[in-house]
């Protein structure tokens, strides 16, 4: 005897929803809500057909007895079509539920899909909390701005899996590439034009797409993102990222993410340049430019330890402007002031990329020549006197503007700051009471 069709529905509600809830992909859901009519209507000549136009028919259940099979029920459930078969022993029974049954099943692929979609979110928010998290760690460490440059680019090509990035930075008229990568052999990106882009995309607009024309003709053909860097009213940088190794398009949620993203990443270059300004301050005079006196007794501490340590020779040379205090009295500060200028800036052009220039005060400065001897100084002496005389050429109301020179080595002439200092000034002083415009070496 048949079972009733309340008798047939009595537990399957409950058994598909089971199998949607425990079911990890389609296939493993579709097997389990078959095994749910097997079990109600004690037979495994069941099977479930799933029809979808991308992945064209599924169907499970056993390999054998299908031929004798007959369709039970069929249901179109949105773009997808849910058939069910069964041997003829059971169809009849079946077929009493069968629209009640189609439902069911229907029911359960929406709310499969739902289910899906809500994952798909919460992975989606997940994602973006990670990728909060690293931009936090990026904000709590303090890097130079060209190391943030570049952890910048490379975080967000790989949030995006993005197959270029580029970082431009604001430069005069234009926004020029800072930092540029690709998993391809893109090309390195050109110059924009700043005033045409900041027009086209304001100071706190939101992560735009290709879509955005105006934006698209500026950046150029290949660019699908487009991330303004603004802390404030301040436009730190300009990201710009191609395709995404995916295929899948920025959608809302990937336009959203730039958005926060951006926003930390700009207080970060913000922050590196913040950090560099103060300790530009701390180490480096403010008429010249160069060096001040704590840093240059910190590089000369150091070059010093590395000539003992690795048996080098370090020499340096301690400059005094000759009768300097005449240009001051004569011609006033301000224009003392140009000359000290002047001179700093023939002392760094001829200096090589390892060697250190400073000011020590007034108008001393002290040069630091690493695994230079004194005699191999002299080459740099003659580059600088030769400096001297353009400066005469081209700022003539200067007058003969000459120098002299005390020369020390170390650890010939001193192993610490002081005492390698002390012989310099010693030499420096042997060159003023010898006539001036002269170079000494230290006494042994």
């Amino acid at each position: 005897m048949g079972l009733s069709p309340s008798a047939a529905l009595a537990t399957l509600p409950s058994a598909f929803a089971a199998a949607c809830r425990l079911s990890r992909t389609e296939g493993e859901l579709f097997e389990r809500c078959r095994a749910a009519l097997v079990r109600r209507f004690r037979s495994e000549q069941i099977w479930l057909a799933v029809a979808a136009p991308d992945q064209g028919v599924s169907r499970v259940g056993p390999a054998q007895g299908f031929d004798d099979a007959v369709e039970v029920a069929r249901l179109p459930s949105g773009e997808t079509e849910i058939v069910v078969h069964a041997e003829p022993l059971v169809a009849g029974e079946m077929r009493a539920v069968a629209m009640p049954l189609a439902l069911g099943l229907g029911v359960v692929l929406e709310l499969r899909s739902i289910l899906l979609d809500r994952q798909a979110a919460l992975d989606d928010a997940v994602f973006q909390l990670r990728a909060l998290r690293q931009v936090a760690r990026l904000l709590s460490s303090v890097h130079s701005s060209e190391e943030t440059e570049q952890l910048i680019l490379d975080f967000m090509a790989e949030v995006f899996f993005a197959w270029w990035a580029c970082l431009y930075r604001p430069n005069g008229e234009s926004y020029t590439s800072k930092v540029f990568r690709s998993v391809k052999d893109e090309p390195p990106c050109l110059p924009i034009d700043r005033a045409a882009l900041d027009d086209a995309l304001p100071t706190g607009s939101a992560a735009t797409g290709a879509d955005d024309v105006a934006v698209a003709a500026l950046i150029g053909t290949g660019a699908e993102l487009v991330v303004s860097l603004d802390a404030g009213a301040e436009r730190m940088a300009i990201l710009v990222l191609g395709p995404r190794i995916s295929d899948k398009p920025y959608g809302r949620a990937e336009l959203e993410l730039a958005g926060t993203l951006s926003f930390a990443a700009a207080i970060a270059l913000k922050n590196a340049e913040l950090v560099e300004q103060l300790h530009s301050a701390a180490t480096t005079d403010e008429l010249t430019s160069l060096y001040n006196r704590r840093a240059l007794e910190d590089r000369l501490g150091a070059e010093i330890s590395r000539s003992l340590r690795h048996q080098l020779h370090t020499s340096i040379l301690l400059i005094d402007i000759d009768r300097f205090k005449v240009i001051n009295d004569t011609m006033g500060h301000a224009a003392g002031d140009r000359l000290l200028v002047q001179i700093g800036g023939i002392l760094r052009q001829q200096c090589r990329a390892l060697d250190v220039v400073g000011r020590l005060g007034g108008d001393e400065f002290l040069v630091i020549l690493p695994m230079t001897r004194p005699v191999e100084s002299r080459v740099y002496v003659n580059r600088v006197l030769e400096g001297l005389r353009e400066l005469e050429r081209r700022h003539p109301e200067f007058g003969h503007c000459t120098l002299s020179m005390g020369v020390a080595e170390s650890p010939r002439h001193g192993t610490t700051v002081s005492s390698l200092l002390a012989a310099a000034d010693a030499a420096l002083y042997k060159a003023k009471r010898g006539g001036r415009n002269a170079v000494e070496v230290a006494d042994d």
